[in-house]
């Protein structure tokens, strides 16, 4: 007899015996009554009076597909990402056990329906624009009625917005025009400023060449006049046609030195250009 008692006694103990897993927790009920909440590790509970129904702490995630449509009657879908959990207090727990059975379909019926309200305010070719605002407003409405069942939202995030095949691929040729317009422009304005600046480095070519010709013929003309000079300081009695006759023979004398060298070049002397040179150098005497 003895025996038996302490056998009941050991299988009421094993059967009493909860062990709550980490990030869970345990509403006790005592003949139907809410009496606790268990918390992870080793617990106790009166066999036959007294059952535990287990509830999650961790976060939870649901990702919610909608289609609808928006203002100007394009059918759009709608993916969205939500993260929830259950707040770690005593009350929280009680009411997430008892005020709601299936927490994942009630939050998922929620945010279909607020997001095929919202879908329905945007023209088509705004929405993409409008991520950061359907998931805010979402998470605002969404975190007052999780907070009803004891549970408290962490983030929502729109993962994805997809139009109808038709549309998107009307959009995408739209954008193609409108990059092309642009590169066509790019090349042009390209184009034109290449000329510009050819046609500048021409001017500018042209510009240097002339006064390096220019430095070139009054460096001539300097070295000419110095020869006459030196000649006549040389020989006061030698008159005009004399010393042009010694210049261009020895003149004739260099030019043939170059004959045969690369752009070399001969210049020639009419009697009546010699002429004129001699009577200008009588002149300045």
């Amino acid at each position: 007899m003895i025996y038996g008692i302490i056998g009941i006694i050991i299988i009421g103990i094993f059967l009493g015996i909860k062990i709550i897993s980490p990030r869970k927790a345990a509403v006790v009920l005592r003949l139907g009554n809410t009496n606790r909440i268990l918390r992870e590790g080793l617990n106790f509970t009166i066999p036959f009076i007294e059952w535990t129904k287990s509830q999650s702490l961790a976060l939870m995630n649901l990702d919610v597909t909608v289609d609808g449509i928006t203002l100007d009657n394009v059918k759009t879908t709608v993916g969205l990402n939500v993260i929830f959990r259950v707040k770690d207090d005593d009350q929280s727990i009680i009411d997430s056990v008892f005020k709601i059975n299936d927490p994942i379909k009630t939050i998922r019926a929620m945010v279909e329906e607020q997001l095929r309200a919202k879908i329905f305010t945007f023209q088509h070719d705004e929405i993409f624009g409008k991520r950061n605002e359907i998931g805010d407003e979402v998470k605002e409405t969404l975190a007052s009625k999780l907070h009803e069942f004891g549970m408290e939202l962490d983030s929502v995030q729109v993962k994805d917005i997809q139009l109808d095949a038709l549309v998107m691929e009307a959009m995408n040729n739209v954008v193609s025009a409108q990059k092309n317009k642009k590169a066509a422009i790019t090349e042009a304005e390209g184009r034109k400023e290449a000329e510009i600046l050819k046609a500048e480095g021409d001017k500018e070519m042209k510009r240097l060449l002339g006064e390096g010709m220019a430095a070139q013929r009054k460096a001539i003309a300097d070295g000419f006049s110095q020869s006459i000079d030196e000649i006549k300081n040389a020989d006061k009695d030698l008159k005009g046609r004399e010393i042009l006759d010694f210049l261009l023979a020895a003149s004739r004398i260099e030019t043939l030195e170059r004959v045969g060298q690369d752009n070399a070049k001969v210049i020639y002397l009419n009697e009546n250009l010699e002429g004129k040179m001699a009577s200008m150098i009588n002149d300045g005497e």
